[in-house]
């Protein structure tokens, strides 16, 4: 009886190796080359069709910049915007300046 069941168990471990090793060597053979190929081919179409969308995506950005003095302009408004909140900050700091409220 032990014999019998011996027998059955390697039977079993031995139709699924070689099931297992003959769809290893089914994959590696066939499926893994047609995989290759399709991946290249499919890498070549994304790579034209997302240069192109970078590159339009560049010209739109640099078309919508706006000129040089709407930007001198705002880097003014900003430096003398950040030069307020600094003094204000340290007078409020050091206890200096005016109380009188601007409100």
């Amino acid at each position: 009886m032990l014999f019998q069941l011996a027998s059955i168990l390697l039977t079993a471990l031995l139709s699924s190796v070689l099931t297992l090793a003959l769809a290893y060597w089914l994959v590696e053979r066939h499926l893994k080359r047609r995989l290759e190929i399709r991946l290249n081919e499919l890498q070549e179409e994304l790579g034209t069709a997302l240069q192109e969308r970078v590159r339009r995506g560049v010209v739109e950005g640099v078309a919508s910049i706006p000129s040089s003095e709407v930007l001198k302009g705002t880097t003014q408004t900003l430096t003398a915007t950040a030069g307020d909140l600094v003094r204000s900050g340290l007078d409020t700091l050091l206890g200096s300046g005016s109380n009188d409220s601007d409100d």
